[in-house]
């Protein structure tokens, strides 16, 4: 993995910080401060999840205070300016996190000391056709699923241009090997390695298909169109952004061209975390 530095006294960018709305990180908040007062850098306070504030151009790290909600939110901000973030867990499932609250400081030690990695994840890019508007980024999923009081959804899958499957059900998942563990999991589908370059498709609650999910490789692209006499679908975005579809959209799913990238301060692996949540 990419080492992670960040110099500090030296005019180096400015920390950005982003907490939970949903509790005190006020203890966390001060020992940042004091470390970063300590290391010659600027902190900036990016709000919370659920109202953030743009990311200051320039800064290369963000701290998220919070689950893997806020987490998300961060990577969101972080990505296009390609800043890393360090997730201090105060959830309850903690997969993105590098620590809980009670060990902020040890990880900032850990930074300051040089001894930080970057653990690159793949993100998707989904699309909707036509007029759906710019691409929008998914760090864990893109769930494509009727809406509720309606009939069937009736979708028609491609991977790589080519007619895949044909779905009657409650629709489909489209996930990142990071997001493999979410949604993905208890719909049926595998738990897959963030190493891997691959895309996850899992169908919902489908009629007549033999087929539980499929790992596609990375490089491809996944097309779900939706048949006329489909029953009124939404597509949700890592469980927050929802839009509804048109009757005649086609969401279009791939890899980023560029990674996520999350700090890790300590040795840690998938399997042991998956392992630890199950």
């Amino acid at each position: 993995m990419e080492r992670f530095e960040i110099a500090g006294t030296d005019g180096s960018a400015p920390v950005g910080v982003l907490t939970t709305p949903a509790g005190d990180c006020r203890p966390q908040l001060l020992e940042i401060e004091a470390w970063a007062n300590r290391l010659g850098l600027e902190v900036v306070d990016l709000g919370t999840s659920a109202e953030p504030s743009d990311l200051s151009p320039g800064c290369d790290l963000v701290i998220a205070l919070g689950g893997d909600g806020t987490i998300l939110r961060a990577l969101q901000l972080a990505m296009a300016r390609r800043a890393a973030v360090l997730g201090v867990n105060f959830g309850t499932v903690g997969f993105l996190a590098d620590c809980d609250g009670t060990h902020l400081g040890r990880a900032l030690d850990a930074l300051a000391a040089g001894e930080a990695h970057v653990d690159a994840r793949t993100a998707l890019v989904a699309t909707m056709t036509p007029e759906g508007g710019p691409p929008v980024i998914a760090f864990n999923d893109v769930v494509i699923g009727r809406l509720r009081g309606y009939g069937t959804a009736r979708l028609r899958v491609a991977v790589g241009g080519e007619p895949m499957l044909a779905l009657n059900g409650d629709g489909v998942v489209v996930a990142s090997p990071t997001g493999s563990t979410a949604y993905t999991v208890g719909a049926g589908g595998p738990a897959v390695t963030p190493t891997l370059d691959a895309i996850v498709l899992t169908p919902l609650a489908t009629q007549g298909s033999p087929l539980r999910s499929l790992v596609v490789d990375g490089s491809d692209s996944i097309r779900v169109e939706l048949e006329p006499a489909s029953a009124p679908v939404s597509v949700e975005i890592d469980g927050r952004t929802v839009v509804d579809a048109p009757a005649t959209a086609a969401i279009e799913i791939h890899a980023a061209p560029r990674k996520a990238r999350l700090v890790r301060t300590r040795p840690r692996t998938f399997y042991g975390d998956l392992a630890a949540h199950l």
